[in-house]
């Protein structure tokens, strides 16, 4: 009973936030987004601190304040994209258009013709709740598989928006026969690819340490014959964003590990190369190293 409260409190208090937010004019939103994030960034503590040790292992080069700028941009960076995901759907395609572009969509629809359907691989980078949006909204078939939130009042607002925006989401409980299914439907399947897969991941260097990486996009690709599509979101001057597509090059191998690891690789790298020219627009307040190899945790 008293999680149950809880759980409608914290809805409530986000409905009441969101409700005032939409109201508001988005510069004095996504200005009131980023002083939330500067507010975390000073108030919880042992976040930062994790945060800290992760720039610092893989920025050696830099020094505490540069480092600390960075923690500091990121959290800001992530306060705004909160209070825009809430906004997203009251955004006309026409206004996300005057924002947005894309580079190399051919490249998207060149996949989509092979009748296969697409493996999308995306990361937590940028605005990828407003880059999903964005790509349904402009007639893609979009997929995205999702993890449950804690709050179950939360989890069905959440997953409301979404399909609010034009997409359609896969259950991690359920993805191993709707991924399949979407696939054969010509649908873009979207994969999350830069957390920690713990104990189930295939480890590849991710700046300069192992990283237990998800199987599921290189898996998926071996199996089907799906083309495999990377996407991100990079910011651009002015508050205006670029979606790029690139195509993942499909492994020379008829092994399934061989095949796996150089295509898991391959993306992460791609990853690696835009976080080392904008480190404050990815997601390190995830523990990306917390599993190491022999399954044993560290920090």
């Amino acid at each position: 009973m008293k999680s149950k409260l809880t759980h409608k409190f914290e809805y409530l208090l986000v409905r009441i936030s969101v409700g005032v937010l939409a109201r508001i004019p988005e510069s004095i939103a996504l200005a009131f987004g980023r002083w939330l994030g500067s507010l975390a960034w000073r108030m919880v503590k042992f976040r930062r601190e994790q945060v800290m040790k992760s720039l610092q292992r893989a920025f050696s080069e830099k020094g505490t304040e540069e480092l600390k700028a960075i923690g500091l941009a990121c959290y800001r960076n992530l306060g705004s994209c909160f209070v825009e995901m809430f906004r997203i759907h009251r955004l006309s395609t026409p206004e996300m258009e005057r924002s947005i572009i894309f580079d190399g969509r051919q490249i998207m629809n060149q996949a989509l013709e092979k009748s296969r359907g697409v493996i999308n691989v995306t990361f937590h980078y940028g605005n990828w709740e407003l880059m999903g949006a964005f790509c349904a909204r402009s007639g893609m078939p979009v997929d995205v598989i999702v993890r449950g939130q804690g709050n179950p009042y939360f989890d069905r607002y959440v997953k409301g928006l979404r399909q609010a925006n034009g997409m359609q989401l896969i259950p991690v409980s359920r993805a191993k026969s709707e991924i399949v299914r979407s696939l054969r439907s010509g649908r873009i399947v979207s994969f999350f690819a830069d957390q920690d897969a713990h104990q189930t991941g295939i480890f590849v260097d991710f700046l300069g340490r192992p990283a237990s990486t998800a199987k599921g996009p290189a898996l998926y690709a071996f199996k089907t014959g799906a083309p495999v599509v990377l996407s991100i979101m990079l910011p651009q001057d002015a508050g205006r964003w670029k979606i790029v597509f690139e195509p993942v090059p499909r492994p020379d191998s008829n092994d399934a590990e061989e095949f796996i690891r150089e295509m898991t690789t391959y993306y992460t790298n791609r990853l690696e190369h835009y976080v080392r020219q904008a480190p404050e627009h990815w997601l390190w307040l995830h523990r990306r190293w917390k599993t190491a190899p022999a399954f044993k945790n560290r920090s």
